[in-house]
């Protein structure tokens, strides 16, 4: 995704969903953008009853290093324990911010 793209969606007054890679936050988390963070984690290895995969215990591990070193970005964490429910939390978490006032960085506004 190109910061153009971003940039013409906002003067849309619209919003858009992105993935993007841990280091874009850097980039994006400004004034000019106003992102809302929302970094969909890995399920609770107890939670998937019968599993011992090296997959998910690697998943398991590359979502809490990136909480470690990126967390201090993100608005909200939701822990893809149940697919439909992580879409649940993700659409209430999307309503609330286009409803409700937002906290942003006293930087942001001065």
């Amino acid at each position: 995704t190109k910061l153009e793209t971003i940039r013409n969606i906002n003067r849309q007054s619209l919003m858009g969903v992105l993935d993007v890679e841990p280091q874009a936050l850097k980039v994006l988390r400004t004034a000019e953008f106003a992102p809302y963070v929302v970094f969909i984690a890995a399920p609770d290895l107890s939670q998937i009853k019968g599993v011992n995969d090296e997959s998910l215990e690697r998943l398991l591990k590359e979502s809490e290093l990136l909480q470690q070193a990126y967390g201090h970005y993100f608005d909200l964490v939701i822990i893809n324990n149940d697919i439909e429910e992580t879409i649940r939390e993700l659409q209430h978490a999307i309503e609330r911010v286009s409803l409700e006032p937002q906290w942003v960085p006293v930087s942001w506004v001065y």
